[in-house]
């Protein structure tokens, strides 16, 4: 169907209901179930964890589902028939409550609350050097609550509804849930600011986002493509086998583990490869597919592109320089000026805004940007104000939260134009302005402070920023006009989904066990930022400069250059630890469609999508499928990665 383009159409936008009672049910339903299924996937280990990778298993598999049982509803029950916009609205809500509940965000806050504190020895000396600084009403200190969570051995009660336990966690989880609302409500607010300049200005692509728009716009009539059938074959199958060795050994496996690549190298200078693993994954193979070529191209380029370049500083004899080739801080340069430029492709929608302030221009669409402006502020007042309240310096608080939004904002760029599977980006403001700063400039309290807030800036894996502007896109696609029912929707899941997140985890955690993988590495950094004080790190803001300038030079010469294949984005994700999994499928799907594109042209190309779209379906309703069953029986399952 093509879109109507006359003044008419645009003027008067579909009218569609408010589906309030289908809005509770997934609210108060589904978002919390599919919470607690996150999180026993992602720390106990019963299944794959779904948000690891960048398009989220979980929601792929529910929206399969209820595609099916769409047919059984019209048949039988019309009145639980769920239409296009309602999958819209349960996706957007199931996306954005996983990111929260998900591997970068809850999973990584509560093994920090109890961790400094249970785990404190006269050896690491964390009691003297920082226990001071951390508000108790903030943290679980009480060793006896703490046992039950670890499954400590000598201590029996190790059930989360106890009095003493559930009185423990209750404010801290309240506190620290208020916290993640606001920071992923800030998140949604710069979401509606930017959706109409990067869906209908620049028109990115949102590579991730033809899955599940093709799920909710097609329905069953997606799965009447052979093609679709056999991507969908292989992949299920391939993980229906492995699946079934790791219950029954004597299976074989298929097409499953790590063949590394780097045990052939092991003399000067190729030794300084470093880990080269190949692995082979279906649903990398499909997603990358849908990357702009160059895109891909890219991503595995400059993968090797890094690793060369430690090979020629080991022939050069600069590779024993400590943090050659300081990949961290030119990444982070990259990012300075991804974001640069995507402020500067923004500056007439702003400059619209500021008249729309002024009383000078008035539309729909403006005034929701002033209410996202009026909401940014908020949510953001509230970050800084509860900073402040436990300590942090104002001007610090205020660093901090700016480098976050601005990463994440960068994150989600580059998602919305490379579509890349796995957005592993540990961009850190704590270790940017200790970097920049010094510690002693900081200071102990907001040190320790830091450490505290490392749940929300890990990895950004399971961000929840980039779900939102796809729900946008998705909806654009469609040519729905239901943005206030999906701002609603997406704000009942931001609060909905932290406060039923930080129930899962406790719950999980005590019926198997609590996590501390993270709190070990988070205030062994802080003991020694702490133990040895540093000022700042010129050499790494210089290398961030050079980050900078060769982000600067490869925008420019895209901009110049139609046919220039490299781009900035590339550039930084061919630094990350995600794509030492990754590099090979992405290079495989790159060849088949560079073929593809060079013998069969875009015809071919558009036939050959239904395969690709079945290997990412047939590998995520699968590892979902293992998932299900190891949450319902209780028991360790089959995870690809």
């Amino acid at each position: 169907m093509q879109r109507m383009s006359s003044p008419e159409y645009l003027s008067m936008p579909k009218k569609t209901p408010f589906p309030t009672i289908k809005l509770l049910l997934f609210a108060f339903v589904a978002v919390p179930l599919n919470c607690l299924w996150v999180i026993d996937t992602g720390i106990v280990g019963h299944g794959t964890n779904f948000t690891r990778v960048s398009l989220f298993m979980n929601t792929i598999f529910v929206l399969f589902v209820l595609t099916w049982l769409n047919i059984f509803f019209r048949r039988w029950l019309p009145k639980f028939v769920l239409q296009k916009e309602d999958l819209l609205l349960l996706y957007a809500m199931l996306s954005v409550s996983s990111g929260i509940a998900g591997h970068d965000i809850i999973q990584r806050l509560y093994p920090l609350l109890g961790h400094a504190f249970y785990f404190a020895t006269p050896e690491n000396e964390w009691a003297e050097l920082f226990h001071a600084y951390v508000p108790k009403w903030l943290v679980v200190t009480d060793k006896s609550v703490l046992a039950g969570y670890y499954k400590d051995s000598a201590y029996l009660a190790n059930s989360l509804y106890i009095q003493e336990h559930l009185r423990a966690w209750l404010i801290p989880s309240l506190v620290w849930a208020t916290v993640v609302i606001a920071f992923v409500l800030s998140l949604l607010c710069i979401s509606i600011l930017l959706r109409r300049q990067w869906i209908e200005h620049e028109r990115l692509s949102y590579p991730l986002a033809q899955i599940p728009l093709e799920v909710i716009e097609k329905g069953t009539n997606l799965f009447r493509t052979r093609l679709l059938w056999i991507g969908f074959a292989i992949a299920a199958g391939r993980d229906l086998i492995n699946g079934l060795h790791y219950l029954y050994p004597a299976v074989p496996t298929l097409l499953h583990g790590r063949f590394m690549l780097s045990q052939y190298f092991t003399s000067r200078p190729w030794n300084a490869l470093g880990w080269v693993p190949i692995e082979f994954h279906p649903f990398v193979i499909g997603l990358a597919y849908f990357m702009p070529l160059e895109m891909s191209f890219s991503t595995w380029f400059f993968y090797w592109f890094w690793r060369f370049e430690r090979i020629a500083g080991s022939v050069i004899g600069v590779h024993a320089l400590r943090g050659f080739p300081f990949v961290w801080q030119q990444s982070i340069g990259v990012c300075f000026v991804i974001l640069v430029s995507a402020l500067w492709m923004y500056r007439h929608q702003a400059f619209q805004i500021v008249q729309s302030i002024l009383g000078k221009r008035d539309s729909s669409e403006l005034r929701t940007n002033r209410r996202a402006i009026v909401g940014l502020l908020l949510s953001f007042g509230y970050l800084i104000g509860f900073c402040y309240w436990i300590g942090m310096q104002v001007w610090v608080a205020v660093l901090f939260f700016l480098i976050l939004l601005s990463v994440s904002t960068v994150v989600t760029r580059i998602r919305a134009e490379l579509g890349y599977p796995m957005h592993d980006l540990a961009f850190r403001p704590e270790d940017i302005l200790v970097t920049a700063l010094g510690t002693k400039r900081i200071g102990p309290r907001d040190l320790t402070l830091f450490a505290y807030l490392h749940f929300l800036t890990y990895a950004h894996r399971s961000n929840p920023q980039p779900h939102q502007l796809e729900a946008f896109k998705i909806a654009d696609k469609l040519e729905f006009r239901i943005d206030k029912q999906l701002i609603v929707a997406m704000v009942l899941a931001i609060v909905v989904g932290s406060l039923a997140a930080c129930w899962a985890y406790l719950h999980t955690a005590y019926k198997f066990w609590g996590s501390t993988w993270d709190g070990w590495p988070m205030f062994n950094k802080l003991q020694n930022w702490l133990t040895y004080s540093r000022s700042t790190d010129v050499r790494s803001l210089l290398w961030m400069g050079v980050g900078a300038c060769m982000g600067g030079f490869f925008i420019l010469m895209r901009r110049i250059f139609i046919w220039w294949p490299f781009h900035a984005a590339g550039y930084v994700v061919g630094g990350t630890w995600s794509l030492n999994l990754l590099w090979f499928s992405i290079f495989v799907s790159w060849l088949i469609k560079w073929i593809i594109l060079k013998f069969g042209g875009l015809k071919l190309h558009r036939k050959a999508m239904a395969f690709f779209m079945g290997l990412v379906l047939g590998q995520f309703i699968m590892t979902s499928f293992w998932g299900l069953l190891g949450t319902i029986l209780g028991r360790y399952m089959y995870r690809f990665i």
